[in-house]
């Protein structure tokens, strides 16, 4: 099981290490792929956390980059 610290870095969508980490108006990070993915497949552009609307490409997370 992974520690609190350890989950700071754990993309919510594949469950891996984040990879390219961007982070949405509401503050969850993701995996840049993933979100991309999810929105593609939703085919809105909502947090997959919260399913709060994302109305601009998110900007990298500088804090949960490696």
């Amino acid at each position: 099981m992974a520690s609190a610290a350890e989950d700071d870095y754990i993309c919510p969508v594949c469950c891996e290490i984040y990879k390219n980490p961007v982070l949405l108006s509401c503050s969850h990070s993701f995996c840049k792929e993933c979100l991309q993915q999810f929105w593609r497949t939703k085919k809105t552009q909502e947090c997959p956390v919260c399913r709060r609307s994302s109305k601009h490409e998110p900007p990298v997370n500088l804090r949960q980059r490696d």
